[in-house]
């Protein structure tokens, strides 16, 4: 079998590094909604860096959604949903997190679509199992992160490529912090009423996989699994559940 032998960079860029520093403000509640980042001037000369590198890290916050650009007015915080978050995780991590769900949108959307035309009995019976055991946690209240990550993986092994396997676990660490913040933030929000069918949607959302997985409809299991991941990510951020 092909061994790819995925290697992290020694050095993130400073790009990077500027979205973690200002992310990390936001996370630490030292910007709040509706502040102002300090002009693209005012961090070229703090960070000691040239202004397109400031304008990548910028790009990257307007994509996640957390800021926004006002021509002639400057750059402002959308939301800062990420307090929370940052109880159970830090700045780095949650960069790290936030870059893995465009992995895993293509990785796993694919994947689903792949094991729903070249699933076997035996393989729909390890997705189905690795569902009720997270179903079993989720009622007696526990976090339910190895049945999760089980589950993903059991869907990769169903479509007959090794690599799948292998880049999934190859990002097993990050996933799994993935599921145990989330996890996390919905048992919170469950136990606070914010929220109180947060672990009902995530259950859902694993059945209408399944399902489509289980009557091999192509199409259905791709867009199914995107829409877990992008969901997933919504709930991290907060988004759509105010």
């Amino acid at each position: 079998m092909l061994k790819l032998n995925l290697k992290p960079k020694k050095a993130d860029k400073l790009a990077n590094q500027i979205y973690e520093e200002i992310l990390g403000w936001i996370i630490t509640g030292m910007l709040e909604d509706g502040d102002k980042l300090p002009s693209e001037s005012e961090m070229c000369k703090s960070f000691q860096v040239s202004r397109p590198i400031v304008r990548e890290a910028i790009n990257k916050l307007q994509v996640d959604e957390l800021v926004s650009t006002r021509k002639g007015s400057g750059t402002f915080v959308l939301h800062s949903p990420l307090k929370d978050l940052g109880r159970f995780a830090s700045a780095n991590d949650i960069a790290g997190i936030l870059e893995s769900h465009e992995v895993r949108m293509a990785l796993e959307g694919e994947a689903a679509a792949l094991a729903a035309v070249r699933r076997t009995k035996e393989h729909l019976d390890a997705i189905a199992e690795a569902q009720k055991r997270m179903e079993d946690d989720f009622d007696n209240r526990r976090l339910s992160i190895q049945p999760d990550f089980d589950f993903h993986v059991a869907i990769a092994e169903a479509t007959g490529n090794e690599i799948f396997v292998q880049l999934l676990e190859d990002l097993h660490i990050g996933l799994k912090k993935t599921m145990a913040v989330a996890q996390n933030l919905s048992r919170e929000s469950v136990a606070k009423n914010i929220n109180p069918d947060r672990n009902n949607q995530v259950l859902d959302e694993h059945r209408r996989i399944l399902d489509a997985i289980e009557l091999q409809d192509q199409e259905a299991a791709r867009l199914a699994m995107r829409n877990h991941i992008a969901r997933i990510r919504q709930r991290l951020m907060n988004l759509g559940s105010r």
